[in-house]
């Protein structure tokens, strides 16, 4: 039978956002000055974001040629979404620390924070379905 492919993407989803918030990002600011830290991460986001909405695409292309459960496929799409939220909000973030405006930095890097929380969270759940 096989392994699901939606089970192998949404893993790969998870392990990058888990890997990130455990290993890179501890590991850029204990390695690196903050002016580093910042210039590293400015260039990693986007990629990082972009990598997320690629796998969210590739499974609605995938569930949407393969009968599935609407929940599956109405949960990829809200991870997806707030991947793309998350794509979209780091000019804003960018913006508020060039501005040096400290409080609407951390609102919008907590807002930022959540969203990837809870697509990393939604993705537990889908593979706790699925397994």
């Amino acid at each position: 039978m096989g392994i699901n492919p939606i089970i192998i993407i949404i893993s790969i989803w998870s392990g990058t956002i888990i890997f990130f918030s455990a290993v890179v990002a501890p590991t850029v600011f204990k390695s690196l000055g903050e002016k580093d830290a910042g210039i590293f991460l400015r260039a990693f986001f986007p990629k990082y974001y972009v990598f997320g909405i690629v796998l969210g695409v590739i499974s609605i292309i995938y569930l949407l040629f393969n009968p599935v459960h609407n929940h599956l496929l109405y949960s990829i799409i809200v991870m997806t979404v707030l991947t793309i939220l998350g794509r979209m909000s780091i000019p804003i973030i960018n913006k508020a620390r060039d501005t040096n405006n400290e409080q609407a930095f951390k609102r919008y890097h907590l807002i930022s924070v959540m969203m990837n929380v809870l697509t990393l969270v939604i993705g537990i759940i889908i593979l706790g379905m699925l397994l």
